[in-house]
């Protein structure tokens, strides 16, 4: 896979922020939760064991196209990796997907509502070791030399929406699929993770 360096995503970033937007079209939040991530094939889902259990924090920015249509993209720190028995692989990224979001509702201030969303994204690896445990007894490996620094996927998720006076609550549930592979050596597997979270936007 082509190195992609952290100024690319950067610049992704700014573009994706870069919308001409009215100021109430735009809207910004934080959201926090939780990842259950996997590494193994592509097609392998019924069969993954070997999960752990991360943190998920992140900024959100979105753009009103319509009354219940948005493009949203959002900056977001991934604990993803996987763990076993005696082995707990810990791959951190920062990952920027952009999704576009419909709404089953009227409008985005319309009563408690179901949504759905779906994108790319791009993540950076910040973090990847490797710990595995003997009689009680740690030994941690930095894998991040091993691994690609930069990883392409693809994201699509539900939720529900309330509205609080002028801002709203939202909860996802997500899947996230990384279409290249995070190791150099491997290429069979990929990251893998479905999260659950709650964002609260103004």
């Amino acid at each position: 896979m082509k190195k992609v360096n952290l100024s690319m995503i950067v610049l992704a970033l700014m573009v994706a922020f870069s919308l001409p937007a009215h100021a109430q079209k735009f809207h910004y939040g934080v959201k926090v939760g939780s990842n259950f991530a996997v590494q193994s094939g592509i097609a392998e889902y019924y069969d993954n064991n070997n999960i752990r259990v991360g943190l998920h924090a992140g900024l959100i920015g979105s753009y009103q196209l319509k009354d219940n249509m948005m493009l949203q993209t959002e900056i977001n720190y991934e604990q993803q990796g996987a763990k076993s028995d005696n082995l707990t692989k810990k791959f951190d990224y920062v990952s920027i997907p952009v999704l576009y979001d419909y709404s089953f509702g009227k409008t985005y201030h319309t009563n408690l509502r179901f949504h759905l969303n779906a994108g790319p994204y791009v993540s950076y690896l910040v973090n990847a070791k490797s710990v595995a445990t003997n009689n009680g007894v740690e030994t941690t490996t930095n894998v991040r030399p091993d691994s690609h620094k930069a990883e392409f996927g693809a994201v699509m998720g539900v939720g529900l929406i309330q509205p609080v006076g002028k801002h709203y609550l939202s909860m996802d549930i997500r899947l996230n699929l990384g279409l290249t592979h995070f190791a150099k050596n491997d290429n069979q597997s990929h990251n893998k993770m479905i999260g659950v979270y709650l964002g609260y936007i103004l």
